[in-house]
């Protein structure tokens, strides 16, 4: 018996422990907007994946590699880089399904006596939907997004890597983009 309370207290110290022990966790952000514009006037800017930049603010330019695949160069200091990769563009759902391929490392931290890089997003594995359907008030737009944030090991994170972080930064590039294709697409 003694054994046994033994062991069970041995468990109950360390199973906490664990839970607290892990790495990053699945994020997923969900932004939309309603535009008043017509749904296939909004279909036809959202599914063209070169032309990002005539649309999403922080977006300075587009190359494509080819009909897949988009380097986007960002308006931000050093100009950093994001290759994205078209999964699926469905005309009759009017949605769109892309992948982060590669980003820029836009700097390295020496953190935990390792060389850490901050990518230009803080996130990895990201995967991200576009959906356009038409509503009573005009188009609704709905970006969604799936990822962890970029840095993979246990706590503690450095700043700027957090899943929060993470969060708050796709947060914003969904905000502002939408918010910008609609000023675009209503003048």
């Amino acid at each position: 018996m003694k054994k046994l309370l033994h062991l069970f207290a041995v468990t109950m110290t360390i199973i906490p422990m664990l839970a607290s022990a892990h790495g990053p966790t699945r994020q997923m952000v969900e932004e939309k907007i309603i535009i008043n514009a017509p749904v296939d006037k909004v279909w036809a800017m959202v599914k063209d994946f070169s032309a990002i930049d005539q649309w999403h603010p922080a977006v300075k330019s587009v190359a494509m590699k080819d009909d897949k695949t988009r380097t986007l160069t960002l308006k931000a200091d050093g100009e950093p880089t994001i290759t994205e990769e078209l999964d699926k563009v469905d005309d009759e759902k009017m949605m769109l399904i892309y992948t982060i391929e590669d980003m820029s490392v836009v700097k390295t931290i020496t953190f935990n006596s390792k060389d850490t890089p901050y990518y230009t997003l803080p996130v990895s594995t990201y995967k991200s939907w576009i959906y356009v359907k038409e509503v009573d008030k005009g188009t609704e737009v709905k970006w969604r997004g799936k990822f962890y944030r970029s840095f993979m090991d246990n706590p503690p994170v450095p700043e700027g890597q957090s899943d929060s972080d993470a969060v708050d930064v796709i947060t914003d590039v969904y905000k502002s983009g939408l918010e910008n294709l609609k000023n675009v697409l209503e003048k």
